[in-house]
């Protein structure tokens, strides 16, 4: 469902964090806002956010719900078999570039995503120069372009296939600097107001990542110690954009969505729970929606 009376914002960029399948949550928050006519002139988003951004922008609420949901009964969604095939425990192929085809199980509408003005934001971390950087519409003309930065930016190291873009690796985008919550993508912009949709709750804080992870980095990537050491960065660099956030959020610049205990962690395959979490979004978006109405001046 697309809503033909949109609601334009001058003034406030829209934010989406990462998260894997929790971004099934964010998903009911992109339909409603969708469905609400809500138009933001600048949307960024990292690893799963980078999905959410880019239904978002195509206005396409049935897909924001079917990408997070739906497509995790199919056989060709993932698993260890996918992994052992070497497409990854979410099988890349199919998410990336076969759903989005025009005879795919989520069609991309490409068309409304080219012409819908608002500024686009995807995170990716370029390996092998060992810095974040930020895919734009001019990086996305085609299904296939679109998918290839959706996933470059949502590429688990290990658990997914690594990326190649101009001769670069590529992995998730919440290796960068801003630890996965892109607010840095807009203020770098100008902007000074944000509506930013978190997938963890209110009063999370990251624990440390173990040593033995990076470890196991460094024998998997030799050639590439910039995500062992990213990942190791990570921990202090998400908890300080959080808080950067919230100080934000005192100063009447935020509006911060966060769920509940959802229930599930990022790898979730399972359609009934993802359903659930997609179902908090939605009613959380309607419970909320004068409030973010107020905020947005609408």
């Amino acid at each position: 469902m697309k809503s033909t009376n949109l609601k334009h914002i001058d003034d406030t960029a829209l934010v989406f964090e990462g998260g894997g399948m929790r971004g099934a949550f964010t998903a009911g928050i992109v339909a409603t806002l969708i469905e609400e006519g809500i138009d933001f002139p600048h949307v960024s988003g990292i690893s799963a956010g980078s999905s959410n951004t880019v239904n978002y922008v195509s206005r396409d609420a049935k897909r924001a719900h079917d990408t997070f949901t739906t497509v995790a009964d199919s056989p060709e969604f993932g698993g260890f078999r996918h992994w052992i095939e070497g497409r990854g425990m979410f099988n890349v192929d199919y998410l990336y570039d076969e759903i989005a085809q025009p005879d795919g199980d989520a069609p991309l509408d490409l068309d409304t995503f080219l012409a819908n003005p608002a500024e686009v934001r995807i995170g990716a971390f370029n390996a092998t120069r060992g810095e974040e950087v930020w895919f734009t519409k001019d990086d996305m003309r085609t299904v296939e372009e679109v998918g290839r930065c959706v996933r470059a930016s949502s590429t688990l190291p290990i658990i997914m296939p690594t990326v190649t873009i101009d001769g670069d690796t590529y992995v998730d985008g919440a290796l960068g600097p801003n630890g996965g919550i892109p607010l840095d993508a807009p203020m770098r912009d100008g902007y000074r107001k944000f509506f930013v949709v978190l997938t963890r709750p209110r009063d999370f804080v990251k624990t440390p990542t173990k040593p033995g992870v990076c470890s196991a980095l460094r024998l998997a990537f030799p050639r590439l110690p910039s995500i062992a050491e990213a990942v190791a960065r990570r921990t202090v660099a998400y908890n300080a954009a959080r808080r950067k956030l919230f100080q934000l959020e005192e100063q009447g610049r935020a509006l911060i969505v966060t769920p509940g205990d959802l229930g599930i962690d990022k790898m979730e395959m399972n359609v009934d729970r993802l359903e659930d979490a997609y179902d908090a979004g939605v009613v959380r978006a309607r419970a909320d929606l004068p409030r973010w109405e107020a905020f947005l001046g609408l």
